[in-house]
């Protein structure tokens, strides 16, 4: 099975199918998926940048997609051709649904957005709601629909939209997910396991136990209403096969969050969407599960090519293939899950080679299509292969050098006599060579019968070596280092490659002309004469680049690199595309201590990021798969992350390592306060849950509050004593005894509060959905409420110490600035498009903020611009590569 590639860390949210054959499947920017195969292959489709939250068909050529900025696409073949319809919103869309007959349809979204179209999607008029905050829709005909959202909300409309009636759900929960099989028949999924069931239309709702309580997301049943599935947090999947009454979990094989799926009526046949780009398919109702397409977030570290055949390998047995010079990628099942560190093809575009960890090499006579292991008598890891007809050469950890000449059927040791790693080999006729560690050069004039030393003066490590014409070879590694020989390795010279990075990989025509060498930080350095002299391109990307490969001609030169990224040019460097690119996994938490140069990033998938000079973020060791979603430092060695399923974090040793502390609770944390004094701290999340601990998060206990059900989205203290938590409805709790007792405040409204900052003791503020900013002066005895410019959906709000300049962050590149103490607002932008999820103001000039996809942003001149910081998302898979 093959599947193109999705960008890493791609989260898809919605998945429609037609038939056995044909799906569709969309999600972070713009991204569009479609089959005609059963989900052996997937293409890219699209004409968006915007994200995309939800995927409708009516048939195998007509469809709608809804997503971010109230955007609308609407294809009429297949998805071949996207066509954006106006809305005349600029409001989130997070659910989109036509009836059977692809006439009449809804898409519903933030801030009671709803809009119905009655010409196949082709032109769009708001319908009249109460301000809810809208989740998802379903359509059932012309007629009838259903939209859920915030708070248990649930509205139905038997009349096309003309009235929409509030219908009684009796939770006050979020609810993600809804569908129905007949005016009566209907059931909605959310929250902490929440499952709702009607036999009336919704006139009475009953709930049923669905045995778990994470989040709930995907909701599907079979026409005659007996079959039913839903999926959610974590891979969990639930399955009901009595309406909905009861429920037992069947195995997904993943513990990425599942946000949408589809079955066919037939009951068996069934996809399902959600984080990192993942699509999972199945024959049998859901007994099994298969991955069709989980993204590509692993690093690529080798590159070949032949023809217009490129395969490009990396971690866990990944192999990318493309036939068409880059066109289309496909993901190809090499039969293992190790670490691959190299590729190499004849001319033919059949006969391949692939080595890894473990002394293992696979074999190819088909393309890559099918591939078999070879016994290479060894269990060392082989970094690097040359294949020349039926010889070849492979070399590896510990001095270690194979050669064939039967192609590959057998290998035989070659004497080396190092035994530092050698990290690349390459042969032009006779002559090749092999570098490695410490500056080490060995070569042969002989085939490879025998090898010697050559003398490189360099001490870093080399990682990459092409040998060509007459006596030249190239030699690059780390430091910007790059070695030049005319004389078949007599002399080496020290080249100007102008960069410090590390490089990883250099090709070069078959001239010796023209070459290049790529690095850290997407570096590119070309030349133009023989490798005399380098100058700077412009990947385009920041990835760290481990690899690359050119033509003969230099016709197309082909580059790869961390997060699965590929880019190319086809003018020698003139210009590079991406041809797969990583766009970073969605960011929430970030923290900066005062000046700006160090601090850390927190978000999805574990990811944790730290800088130590405010300009370069590097990736620290998490230990954990669970979302992160807020980071707390207590000083400068010592902080805390808190995220999914009571996930506590710490570090004492500036994040070199990060050990998982109990938490005593399964739900969600979403935001941690720790005091300087690296002993007393508070965690909120869902539930509603209040931690807190009093001896460095050795022990969390849980705090009371007064009796709720909402769920706490922020907590800051302004001493250890005085703080303020903040949750949904409005919700506000105040303590003035460090936690042992929490008071209810009243904020004057119900919009959700996302995020609280403490100025001081007496000096709060507050921001939320529809926006809503909210401030208090003493204490939290009052709450009043501040005229904002934009009424969209706030995420997070910081002030300068001094209380004089503050930052408010929001969905859709929304940015606030006051710096008159809050009193006026003006709104602005990063450029970027992005949701943005934190902020730090440091300074009236300085701030940072992160984001969706990555993003990590700072200013230091008061948002007049924001520069983007990039970072590397994986480190290298061994310390020699």
């Amino acid at each position: 099975m093959t599947c193109t590639i999705a960008p890493r860390s791609v989260n898809l949210q919605g998945v429609c199918l037609v038939d056995e054959r044909h799906g569709w499947a969309v999600g972070d920017g713009g991204m569009i998926l479609g089959t005609t195969d059963g989900g052996r292959r997937w293409h890219a489709q699209g004409g968006t940048d915007k994200d995309l939250r939800a995927v409708c068909f009516a048939d195998t050529r007509r469809g709608w997609t809804a997503g971010r900025d109230g955007v609308v696409l609407h294809t009429t073949d297949g998805g071949r051709t996207w066509e954006r319809r106006s809305t005349d919103t600029d409001r989130n869309l997070y659910g989109i649904s036509f009836d059977p007959a692809g006439r009449t349809g809804w898409a519903v979204g933030d801030s009671g957005t709803i809009l119905v179209s009655l010409d196949g999607g082709v032109t769009w008029q708001r319908q009249f709601s109460d301000g809810t905050h809208f989740t998802r829709c379903f359509t059932l005909d012309e007629k009838t629909a259903w939209i859920i959202g915030k708070r248990g909300s649930i509205h139905a409309t038997t009349d096309a939209g003309a009235t929409w009636v509030v219908q009684r759900s009796g939770t006050e929960v979020d609810l993600r997910g809804i569908y129905a099989v007949s005016p009566e028949l209907c059931w909605a999924v959310g929250r902490s396991g929440t499952v709702l069931r009607s036999a009336d239309g919704g006139t009475t709702w009953t709930r049923a136990d669905s045995g778990t309580g994470l989040d709930l997301y995907g909701l599907w049943a079979a026409p005659d209403g007996r079959e039913v599935r839903t999926s959610g947090d974590d891979g969990v999947v639930l399955a009901s096969h009595d309406g909905g009454r009861t429920w037992s979990p069947q195995s997904s094989g993943t513990a990425k969050d599942v946000v949408s799926l589809a079955f066919l009526p037939d009951t068996r046949h069934g996809w399902m969407v959600g984080d990192s780009g993942l699509i999972l398919a199945t024959p049998d109702g859901g007994e099994s599960w298969t991955p069709q397409l989980s993204g590509i977030h692993k690093d690529l570290v080798a590159v070949h090519g032949a023809g217009t055949a490129r395969w490009a390998v990396g971690r866990d047995g990944l192999l990318a293939v493309t036939t068409d010079g880059g066109g289309t990628w496909q993901v190809a099942d090499t039969g293992t899950g190790e670490q691959l560190w190299d590729v190499a093809f004849r001319a033919d575009a059949r006969h391949g080679w692939a080595v890894g960890d473990a002394g293992l090499l696979l074999a190819t006579d088909d393309g890559g299509t099918t591939w078999h292991r070879r016994d290479t008598g060894t269990e060392v890891p082989l970094l690097s292969v040359h294949i020349a007809g039926e010889r070849g050469w492979a070399v590896g950890d510990a001095g270690l050098l194979l050669a064939t000449e039967d192609g590959g059927r057998t290998w035989h040791r070659r004497e080396t006599g190092v035994d530092v790693p050698l990290l690349s080999v390459h042969f032009a006729g006779e002559r090749g060579w092999a570098v490695g560690g410490g500056g080490t050069i060995l070569a042969t004039d002989d085939g490879g019968a025998t090898w010697r030393g050559q003398t490189s003066g360099a001490s870093a490590t080399l990682t990459r070596v092409h040998a060509g014409p007459d006596g030249t070879a190239w030699a690059v590694g780390r430091c910007g280092t790059v070695l030049a020989t005319q004389d078949g390795g007599l002399t080496w010279q020290t080249r100007d490659s102008g960069t410090g990075v590390s490089l990883w990989g250099v090709a070069f025509t078959a001239s010796g002309e023209r070459g290049w060498a790529v690095g850290d930080g997407g570096t590119v350095r070309a030349t133009k004469d023989g490798g005399v002299t380098w100058e700077a391109q412009d990947s385009g990307i920041a990835d760290n680049l481990k690899a690359v490969w050119a033509q003969s001609e230099g016709e197309q030169v082909c580059a790869v690199g961390d997060g699965g990224s590929v880019v190319a040019t086809a003018d020698q460097g003139a210009s590079w595309s991406s041809h797969i690119a990583s766009t970073g996994r969605n960011l929430y938490g970030v923290h900066l201590f005062p000046g700006g140069r160090d601090g850390w990033v927190v978000g999805d998938g574990g990811t944790v990021l730290a800088t130590r000079d405010g300009r370069r973020w590097a990736p620290q060791p998490g230990g954990t798969a669970a979302n992160l979603y807020s980071v707390s430092p207590a000083g400068h060695d010592t902080a805390w992350a808190v995220g999914r399923a009571g996930t506590i974090l710490v570090t004492e040793d500036a994040g070199r390592s990060w050990r998982q502390q109990p938490s005593g609770s399964a739900k969600d944390l979403l935001e941690v306060h720790v005091r300087p004094d690296a002993r007393t701290g508070w965690a909120v999340g869902d539930g509603p849950t209040v931690l807190g601990t009093r001896d460095g998060g050795t022990t969390w206990t849980h705090q009371r509050l007064p009796a709720t059900d909402c769920a706490l989205w922020a907590v800051d203290f302004a001493d250890d004593r005085t703080g303020w938590a903040v949750g949904t409805g409005g919700s506000v709790f105040a303590t003035r005894d460090g936690g042992a007792t929490w008071e209810a405040q009243d904020s004057g409204g119900t919009d959700d509060l996302i995020d609280v900052h403490a100025v001081d003791t007496t000096t709060a503020w507050a921001v939320g959905h529809r926006g809503t900013v909210l401030h208090t002066g003493d204490g939290g005895r009052t709450w009043e409420r501040r005229e904002s410019p934009t009424r969209q959906n706030f995420t997070a709000v910081h002030f300068t110490p001094d209380g004089r300049t503050g930052r408010v962050v929001g969905r859709s590149d929304t940015v606030m600035t006051s710096h008159d103490g809050g009193t006026t607002w003006r709104t602005g932008t990063t450029g970027t498009g992005m949701s943005l999820w934190n902020v730090r103001a440091l300074t009236e000039r300085d701030a940072w903020i992160v984001g969706d996809e990555g993003t990590v942003l700072s200013t230091s001149d008061g948002g007049a611009t924001w520069d983007q910081h990039f970072y590397s998302p994986e480190k290298d898979a061994t310390p020699g590569r």
